[in-house]
């Protein structure tokens, strides 16, 4: 128990770090500062900050997508799948948007360099893999136009929407707004018979 308790106050304080300041300017003494955790305890667990920043990632995307499959397994109507989909995001963000802003900010100096390029791209993997099981579950989606598209075609679009919408305003250092979500989850519905 007390390894989960010390990995976790490992993790939170990296969101903290992760929220203030960009992946190569933050360092396992500002997390063991925050956490209140000696180096090389940090270290015991994590054997470099990349490997941590990926867990702390890895971790949100299971949450996240844990949700979503619990959504669809529970929903039969795909207007409202949509609907509680984009009302989790919404209440995510209000609940804790400095993981959404931690997410993307590690995403980004990831791809800077080839030493975490790498890890980040096996993150992408899991997170593809994550999404495709969601969209099996999904099952087929029957457009307006009377198309057929795959549960993970249609969810990859939906995801990459909201995602993009986060981006964008926090690349302003805006909050993203819920009024964005909410125009993306009526395009959406509007898209589905």
């Amino acid at each position: 128990m007390e390894n989960i308790n010390k990995k976790e106050q490992i993790l939170n304080a990296a969101q903290g770090v992760f929220f203030q300041k960009s992946f190569y300017e933050a360092t396992m003494d500002d997390i063991a500062q925050l956490s209140g955790i000696k180096k090389p305890t940090i270290y015991y667990y994590y054997p470099s900050k990349i490997d941590l920043a990926s867990e702390l990632v890895e971790l949100n995307i299971e949450k996240l997508f844990g949700k979503v499959e619990e959504i669809i397994l529970n929903t039969e109507d795909i207007k409202q799948r949509i609907k509680m989909i984009v009302d989790f995001y919404i209440n995510l963000l209000e609940e804790n948007s400095k993981i959404f802003i931690v997410i993307q900010r590690i995403g980004y100096d990831f791809m800077q360099k080839e030493d975490s390029k790498k890890k980040i791209n096996e993150l992408f993997e899991k997170l593809r893999g994550k999404q495709k099981k969601a969209g099996d579950l999904f099952g087929k989606v029957l457009l307006s136009n009377n198309e057929i598209v795959s549960g993970d075609t249609f969810l990859f679009s939906l995801f990459a929407s909201l995602g993009r919408s986060i981006f964008e305003e926090i690349s302003r250092g805006k909050k993203p707004q819920k009024s964005d979500f909410l125009a993306i989850r009526d395009i959406f519905i509007s898209s589905v018979k």
